[in-house]
């Protein structure tokens, strides 16, 4: 059976100076990848977020893939949802409402990823704030869009990544197109939402109102095809899937090591040059007129890719990558997941490490990938229970007090964690 890695060594990253997002709040609507991964990236630099949650389920990845060596927590659910507060309402009844009304009116920002008829139905769309809370920035987050044909239509990454054409890069050439293994038009449209809502509240200090920021799946993946879409708008060809072949030119792409497979790209001269001077200890190859040019050596490419292949089967994967990239040329070993966090690479950067959860334990967190040196990203807190936070919020609020938040939990319109009054 795979033992979880331990992780007791890898030091906490240290958190000095004022966080950048100090004073924002958000009330944060959004379940399973997209919305959560925004907040999250918010609340990592600063931001209060409060998560709001369906009473009895919460978010839907609370219970997707139990772990049992986290006391049965999922993994997924965790890995969304740090540096957040709890506050489970159901929005069915009118007090779940009239308690999200509340919250909203204290808040900066609001982000939702429902289809569209759902918050609509609740009164908490754009449409039916905007007046009463002229400063309030909304982001939206939907598979399509909020209007047109597909403003109901549900969608995850997979299906957009096929919609969009970006799956049928990710295949081998004549196989069906593939979906990614990580959902990076989730990731992508997370990153949008969250540059959106950095751009409005910029526009907010000018302008002084806040306004309707979207991001759809569907419009992150076509923009993620960056130069591969505008290979068909130029020329009406589509692009074809490259499997394992370089993008750019010979003697590129995936060579066998003595302990697995490593990765490099040689595009220009100069990388040629450090290949065969300070990686091969071949500089004669220079001279070699069938390998003087990048047209060369693309028509010449099998001799130069057997030259290659049987120098590198002599040694390990880490000793062609510290040559690779002293030489200049980008390379990478060719690795698993466990492989790459637990890679020097993972250490030297300290992206793993542990903090405490109150059922599961110890935790394993993977930094944010943004540093800043006057507002770094805070020392997590935990991803909350269900409703851990909702009385602690809401005493905040006006008419909110301890009689009136039992009264409401007794109806069902809120839940308040065990141990919390």
């Amino acid at each position: 059976m795979p033992q979880r890695p331990n992780l007791s060594d890898r030091p906490r990253p240290e958190t000095t100076g004022p966080s950048a997002l100090s004073g924002l709040r958000v009330v944060d609507f959004t379940r399973v990848v997209a919305g959560p991964f925004a907040t999250q990236l918010l609340g990592d630099y600063g931001a209060e977020i409060i998560k709001i949650e369906q009473t009895g389920t919460g978010d839907d990845t609370r219970h997707l893939i139990p772990q049992p060596s986290f006391a049965g927590e999922s993994f997924f659910y965790l890995a969304m949802n740090r540096n957040k507060k709890s506050v489970a309402l159901d929005l069915s009844t009118q007090g779940g409402v009239d308690a999200a009304l509340a919250l909203i009116a204290t808040a900066d920002v609001v982000v939702e990823n429902f289809t569209s008829r759902v918050m609509r139905r609740f009164g908490l769309d754009y449409a039916s704030l905007r007046d009463r809370f002229p400063r309030l920035i909304y982001c939206s987050i939907s598979a399509y869009g909020r209007e047109g044909r597909l403003a109901n239509a549900a969608g995850y990454d997979s299906a957009i990544s096929m919609e969009s054409g970006v799956a049928s890069l990710n295949a081998m050439p004549g196989e069906p197109p593939v979906p990614g293994g990580v959902p990076f038009i989730d990731l992508t449209t997370a990153l949008n939402a969250t540059v959106g809502i950095l751009m409005a509240l910029r526009a907010r200090e000018v302008h002084g109102r806040g306004q309707f920021v979207e991001c759809a799946l569907y419009d992150s993946a076509i923009a993620d095809l960056c130069y591969k879409g505008y290979q068909y708008l130029a020329c009406g060809q589509n692009p074809e899937p490259m499997g394992m072949k370089p993008k750019f030119g010979a003697p590129g792409g995936q060579f066998a090591c003595t302990d697995g497979m490593i990765w490099f790209t040689c595009t220009s001269q100069k990388m040629f040059h450090g290949l065969c001077a300070r990686v091969l200890d071949r500089p004669d190859l220079l001279d070699d007129p069938r390998f003087a040019t990048q047209e060369f050596r693309n028509q010449n490419a099998a001799p130069l890719y057997a030259l290659v292949s049987e120098a590198f089967a002599g040694e390990t994967r880490s000793f062609w990558s510290d040559r690779l990239k002293g030489a200049g040329l980008p390379s990478g070993e060719m690795r698993l997941v466990g492989e790459a966090l637990m890679s020097r690479e993972t250490a030297e950067r300290e992206l793993i490490f542990e903090i405490e959860h109150p059922t599961a334990g110890p935790v394993p967190m993977i930094a944010p990938p943004i540093r800043m040196s006057l507002t770094p990203a805070l020392l997590p807190t935990a991803p909350p229970r269900l409703g851990e936070h909702t009385a602690e919020i809401l005493r905040e609020l006006p008419g909110y007090d301890a009689t009136t938040i039992a009264a409401l939990a007794d109806q069902g319109a809120v839940q308040v964690h065990a141990g919390e009054s």
